[in-house]
């Protein structure tokens, strides 16, 4: 492994003398974007009618710069932040072409990708570290993403009060957001860390009101705001359900379960669960893409989804992964601000057949550019007992980011094992490289996490490069680079790979893409090449994507054609599919369908269908959720079979709180 070191060596060694050769980031002082702390003194009404001195003067600001490049946004939009003892009040304000604005969602609680939106970024201790973001569109949509991660029920999520509208310079928009929404530090005056992100359509990219180079310390202030005390009434938020149905070839069905949700001081969350109802929640599909290493599909479940970013334990390769627990019978959840500067997540199922699992994470901010975080995974269960440990340290100086990861596991059959993880890189306007060097021993096994590869020592990394020319064809385009050189423990050579890719999106909003990859995998020459055309570029709603791959692994042919696209008829319904053909070692196709139509926003049609090498899935719902008070779903099928199941079910969910 000399080479390789030397070659390690020389990539941070050059990373190193890009970041020194050219300090100057472009970025301007943190108190040109500081914004005073304006208190209310005439609430403004939230009707999506920006008026005449309705927001205060001083509580308003303009300018918008490309939320990657830098480069400043060639149309106008500004915006007003004040706040009174009970809401944080919003406005914003566009000026852009009104024909070309795109305000299809109009539901609350839901994301507005490819939609007009301004969102408000706001981290209320003013750490940089733990943002809350709140948008909306044109239309009076709502977008919450509150800081650790909290699944999209009402009762627990909260709403925001939002309103929008297009006039004949571009549109506008207005949010009331409680403060009771969010973690809050004590009550008294303090400095919360703030920004404002604009999404144009028509450029199908995202400005921002302060360009921070992935700098927290750079985010602008919201000084001397006046924090109120937040009134945490001591209750109980009980979702109990109850499902009734019937299936071919079973006995009539019949299930019931509670979900609970309590404060345990003004920043700490308690989510339980008993007996929860995983079997009627739609589950990801994976595609036939090729890949010599395990895929987890996406998590949907409500349970793992709250708390989740406070409850990290590695990233693409982690000590938990909430898959790998199908089914457990009681859940308990804990998670927030432990102080100003620690955040805790933890979480713990027992199945009472025969398994016990928890994920403990602590992460401790010094300062905004560093955290160091510790966390423990645990799994008993007979025969496959498993400790898991984490210790991770990350650091940023200016442009230049460093991190240090350690992973240890201790498992009953394949006993210990580690992996460690160090790397560097660099990220300003338009560029960013990272390179990292890894050790993982052969009886590394986070039984309950994800390591999709053991047994490799070397080094890996990626650059890419982003361009938005003001002028010319190209809305933007970027191209990227990545490399990884890994031999076994022992000194047997195991992979080196190297790829490189280009993206461009045309002003008509065309898109292209092509990419190769090449590999030499425990001596097997490998390669794939790809092509993907897709219009319109940016568009959720209504879109076709066109993709070809082809290529060699392991001296046999390989060829695959996506396609797939999304199409909105009226302004209610939804229909998306997918179908791919792939031919390698011998051929394999999958198709997917599915479609919903809101009656109105908390009520709505649904499907699926999913056709794989013969086998044969659909399924229809109905929901009336997202609302406050009762919830009500039907389902025909099974959503996460593999072919159809003859079965129909009713649930109907009944929230109660109980103050103590």
């Amino acid at each position: 492994m000399t080479s390789t070191y030397r070659a390690l060596t020389l990539v941070v060694l050059a990373m190193s003398s890009l970041i020194y050769a050219d300090s100057t980031s472009g970025v301007a002082g943190r108190d040109e974007y500081e914004l005073p702390g304006i208190k209310a003194t005439n609430t403004p009404e939230i009707d999506g009618v920006i008026g005449d001195g309705e927001w205060p003067a001083e509580a308003r600001r303009e300018g918008f710069t490309d939320a990657d490049t830098n480069l400043k946004s060639d149309e106008l939009g500004e915006f007003w932040l004040t706040y009174d003892e009970n809401f944080i009040y919003f406005a914003g304000r566009a000026t852009t072409n009104p024909n070309k604005i795109v305000d299809d969602e109009y539901r609350d609680n839901v994301s507005l990708r490819g939609n007009d939106n301004f969102s408000l970024l706001i981290d209320p201790f003013g750490a940089s570290t733990n943002f809350n973001s709140f948008g909306t569109n044109a239309s009076g949509a709502t977008e919450i993403g509150l800081s650790g991660g909290r699944a999209a029920k009402t009762e627990w999520l909260g709403e925001i009060l939002a309103a929008g509208r297009k006039t004949d310079t571009g549109w506008e928009c207005e949010m009331r957001i409680p403060w009771a929404l969010m973690s809050v530090p004590a009550a008294g005056v303090h400095n919360p860390r703030f920004n404002v992100r604009w999404y144009r359509s028509n450029k199908s990219n995202t400005y921002t009101y302060r360009y921070t180079n992935n700098d927290s310390s750079l985010t602008p202030i919201w000084s001397s705001v006046e924090v109120p005390k937040v009134d945490r009434s001591q209750s109980i938020s009980f979702l109990p359900y109850v499902t009734g149905g019937v299936q071919e070839g079973e006995k009539s069905i019949f299930n019931s379960g509670v979900d609970f949700k309590t404060t345990v001081n003004e920043n700490m969350q308690l989510v339980g669960t008993i007996n929860p109802d995983f079997r009627n929640i739609e589950n990801d599909v994976l595609n036939l893409d090729f890949s010599r290493f395990e895929r987890l599909a996406g998590e949907n479940r409500a349970f793992f989804q709250e708390g989740s970013r406070y409850r990290i334990l590695g990233f693409s390769q982690r000590l938990f992964a909430s898959q790998r627990i199908q089914r457990f019978d009681t859940g308990l959840n804990i998670y927030g601000q432990v102080n100003e500067n620690s955040t805790l997540g933890a979480l713990f199922t027992i199945d009472y057949d025969d398994q016990v699992a928890s994920a403990v994470s602590y992460t401790y901010r010094p300062s905004s550019e560093r955290s160091i975080r510790i966390g423990h995974v645990g799994n008993l269960q007979s025969g496959q007992n498993n400790n898991s440990f984490l210790l991770d340290y990350s650091d940023q100086k200016g442009e230049m980011f460093y991190f240090v990861n350690s992973q240890f596991t201790d498992d009953e059959i394949t006993k210990s094992g580690f992996r460690n993880s160090s790397g560097v890189g660099i990220q300003r306007a338009g560029f960013n490289a990272m390179a990292e060097f890894n050790v993982v021993t052969p009886n590394f096994n986070p039984r309950i996490g994800f390591s999709s590869e053991q047994d490799l020592i070397g080094f890996g990394g990626n650059a890419e490069w982003e361009f938005t020319p003001e002028t010319g064809p190209f809305n933007g385009y970027k191209y990227d680079v990545g490399f990884g050189s890994y031999d076994r423990l022992d000194g047997a050579f195991y992979r080196n790979e190297f790829s490189i890719g280009a993206e461009a999106q045309f002003r008509n909003k065309l898109g292209i893409g092509v990419g190769a990859e090449f590999s030499n995998f425990e001596g097997s020459a490998d390669h794939l090449y790809s092509i993907g055309v897709g219009f319109p570029s940016g568009d959720p709603y209504r879109n076709i994507n066109v993709s070809y791959d082809v290529g060699e692994f392991e001296g046999d042919r390989f060829e695959s054609v996506s396609l797939r696209g999304s199409y909105r008829p009226t302004k209610r319904m939804q229909l998306s599919f997918r179908s791919q053909f792939r031919d390698y070692q011998g051929g394999s196709n999958q198709h997917v369908l599915t479609a919903r139509y809101d009656v109105g926003k908390f009520e709505s049609f649904g499907g699926r269908l999913v056709a794989e090498d013969g086998d044969l899935n659909w399924y229809l719902s109905y929901q009336l959720s997202g609302r406050r008070g009762a919830e009500y779903f039907i389902l025909v099928g099974d959503p996460r079979a593999e072919s159809f199941q003859n079965r129909f079910v009713f649930k109907a969910v009944f929230p109660i709180t109980v103050k103590y």
